[in-house]
């Protein structure tokens, strides 16, 4: 499951919620599951927060501003940054997870989580705003590593920070969000948390602690 680069924006949401329904059953056990675990659950949050806002501020005039280029371009840098940021928040979230269950020294699997983040990204082709996805893979890596310099936080506080600059690059005048500013942060880290609830039920974090392990031995940065 990914974002798309030729999705209609009216259907994403749903589209996604059919495809996360009828894998919310399988288990996360592999470092690849893992990857495809924090990229469908980030295009579910990025994509939902973004696209759902969005239709509620335009109201009945969505349908024709989804059809004007400059719109739809705005859009779109919106929706392909706001899964970046939000994917080092949904990383986190597993090394929140593994941390507090797991047997291993979490250094020892960073690599192989990091690994898998920066193949969350790479599963996409670049948007046509970006040369690369270099500095995005990056900022995860920073984002994970600061993370573990101190105790696992809250769940309900990630996502404050990838909130703010998402809610600076929505495709709505500063004047008509002025004061939503609060009601889209939660909204984003509602979807976070829903992510986490999905982490508990699916997570083998013996299995997938020991894949991390030995597909961290070979973690490559982006090209």
């Amino acid at each position: 499951m990914t974002m798309r680069h030729d999705v209609r924006v009216a259907e994403a949401i749903s589209a996604l919620r059919r495809l996360l329904g009828r894998r919310r059953s399988l288990p996360v056990a592999a470092a690849s599951e893992l990857t495809e675990f924090l990229g469908a659950q980030t295009a579910y949050i990025a994509q939902r927060s973004v696209i759902e806002y969005c239709r509620a501020r335009t109201g009945l005039n969505w349908d024709k501003l989804v059809a004007e280029p400059a719109f739809f371009d705005r859009l779109e840098v919106c929706r392909w940054e706001a899964y970046a940021l939000v994917l080092g928040d949904v990383a986190e979230l597993a090394l929140i997870w593994l941390r507090r269950h797991g047997a291993a020294a979490p250094e020892t699997y960073l690599p192989g989580l990091v690994q898998a983040a920066r193949a969350a990204l790479l599963r996409h082709p670049v948007p046509s705003h970006r040369t690369s996805w270099t500095d995005a893979g990056d900022a995860v890596e920073r984002h994970l590593v600061r993370a573990l310099m101190a105790a696992p936080r809250p769940v309900h506080l990630l996502g404050l920070h990838s909130a703010d600059v998402i809610f600076d690059l929505l495709p709505i005048h500063a004047d008509l969000r002025r004061e939503d500013r609060a009601m889209f942060q939660n909204s984003v880290r509602f979807a976070i948390c829903g992510a986490f609830n999905e982490m508990t039920r699916r997570f083998d974090v013996p299995a997938l602690e020991a894949s991390l392990l030995t597909d961290g031995e070979g973690a490559a940065r982006l090209p």
